[in-house]
């Protein structure tokens, strides 16, 4: 049953995103669509098309300021998509559908740059995500 729940999980994962690069002119919202949006839905409140098969909740993006005394916990969010802060539910230091998409640490400077326009961009989509 494991095997199944995982295998109808990566199904899922690749049928909504592509391991390639995105371009470098992605916008927050693309980029969430193709690297979040399975698990955490479409606007960020934990219903995406994978959700259903996973083994903890999947955490409703849109309440991260309610959650955090009304301020939205910009440190904590960068954490979790650059990798430095790892959530079981996401497996190795890189989700593992990401690859090098969000990875900041590659030596190549313009690589770097690149990984962090990135990570800021899809920071700033949940941010906007925010209930008000």
């Amino acid at each position: 049953m494991r095997a199944r729940t995982i295998f109808i999980l990566l199904g899922t994962v690749l049928a909504s995103t592509s391991l390639a690069a995105p371009k470098d002119n992605s916008s927050g919202a693309q980029l969430y669509a193709r690297y979040c949006a399975s698990c955490h839905g479409l606007v960020g409140e934990g219903d995406g098309p994978a959700a259903s098969i996973m083994q903890i909740r999947v955490p409703n993006l849109r309440s991260l300021s309610i959650r955090n005394d009304g301020v939205f916990p910009l440190a904590a969010v960068l954490a979790y998509v650059d990798g430095r802060k790892v959530p079981s539910s996401h497996g190795t230091r890189f989700m593992p559908i990401w690859g090098q998409v969000f990875a900041w640490g590659d030596s190549d400077e313009a690589a770097q740059k690149r990984a962090r326009a990135r990570i800021n961009a899809i920071v700033e989509f949940v941010e906007k995500l925010q209930y008000h």
